[in-house]
């Protein structure tokens, strides 16, 4: 069988989350089937040297490139079934389309976005979602949201959990780094402010040695952060550090002490898996998907109280037994989440749909 894998937005230099996802499903893919083949649809101009494409993962893969415009559609007659996480393209007329939704952000949290993004995310959505054969929903929580909102029927929608690269190897030892780590882009959505005002609450409340980095890449209105972070009376022990790279990120995550992901609205939350896999005892929503993500291996908070989000963290702080047991359960919650297992449900996914439409 030959699917078809839509990789655009691996072609941009600073890779979003959706690119991450896709170059982390093909490498997986690429481990695990051997059998089927697999075509990646790209889109470039012909002079275009400075999009590059990201590297085959075996041999039974292979680019497929749209220099002129001409859609996956009319370049892939041949694919039994394609995927994409994007809701622009329209769905090949000889395969099977599987649309990956991450989100509905702009429905359940509209304020994370301006009017004219959430009508335009709308509009996509509401056109692409009666033409997927199937879709897939990141974790239940945006299944529930597809079904709410849109009113899918519960029978098109597959969970499939996104694997997670682990960023430590071996097991947690306590740290006794003073730091407070929260990685996010900066947007009111992730709720910063609120963290920087849980870190200024504690330490003035307890005289906590601590630092608070905050790690991420502007987003919409991250004007409102900075703001946050001025009115600080301790914004000399905050430390807005912006985008970072892989190996930057690695090194944060392995010396905090304590992890913070208050976030109001996830899709996934996939820093919550990343701080786990590497021993961090994380401080997280009990809201959307971030409580489903995390399970009982993390303390779970009301993200519009930023008084309990400071007692949490510094229960965290003050108590090593806490710490220990915490991170032991996050560590061992973490491996649930393989890009291995989330190939092979998507190798599942594919099979099935391309016999339905026998």
């Amino acid at each position: 069988m030959k699917i078809g894998i839509d990789i655009r937005s691996t072609l941009k230099k600073t890779k979003t989350g959706i690119g991450r996802y896709t170059i982390d499903l093909i490498s997986a893919l690429g481990e695990i089937d051997t059998t089927n083949q697999y075509a990646l649809y790209s889109k470039k101009k012909v002079l275009d040297f400075k999009r590059r494409l990201p590297k085959l993962p075996a041999t039974n893969f292979s680019h497929c490139i749209d220099y002129f415009n001409k859609g996956p559609g009319n370049l892939l007659s041949d694919v039994r079934v394609f995927h994409t996480s994007s809701y622009d393209l329209e769905k090949p007329k000889t395969s099977s389309l599987v649309v990956t939704i991450h989100d509905v952000i702009h429905k359940a949290y509209p304020e994370g976005h301006t009017p004219r993004t959430v009508e335009e995310i709308d509009r996509k959505l509401k056109d692409i979602l009666p033409k997927a054969d199937s879709l897939v929903a990141d974790c239940h929580n945006t299944k529930s949201d597809l079904i709410k909102f849109y009113g899918v029927s519960e029978s098109k929608i597959t969970v499939i959990y996104p694997g997670v690269k682990p960023f430590v190897k071996g097991q947690y030892k306590d740290r006794t780094s003073d730091i407070i780590l929260f990685v996010g882009t900066l947007e009111p959505r992730k709720n910063i402010d609120g963290v920087i005002k849980a870190f200024t609450l504690i330490k003035e409340k307890y005289r906590i040695p601590h630092k608070l980095y905050i790690v991420g890449m502007k987003g919409w209105s991250f004007e409102k952060i900075f703001e946050a972070f001025e009115r600080s009376k301790f914004k000399k022990d905050i430390i807005i550090k912006g985008y970072v790279s892989d190996e930057e990120l690695s090194g944060l995550y392995n010396k905090a002490q304590v992890f913070v992901y208050p976030s109001f609205y996830e899709g996934f939350g996939l820093p919550i898996i990343e701080a786990f896999s590497a021993g961090v005892p994380v401080v997280t929503s009990k809201s959307s998907s971030c409580g489903e993500i995390a399970g009982d291996s993390a303390l779970l908070v009301d993200p519009y109280d930023h008084e309990q989000i400071g007692e949490a963290l510094y229960c965290i702080i003050q108590d090593k037994a806490l710490r220990e047991n915490m991170a032991k359960k996050g560590f061992k919650r973490a491996k649930e989440f393989t890009w291995k297992k989330t190939a092979k449900e998507f190798v599942r996914l594919f099979t099935e749909i391309a016999g339905n439409s026998l």
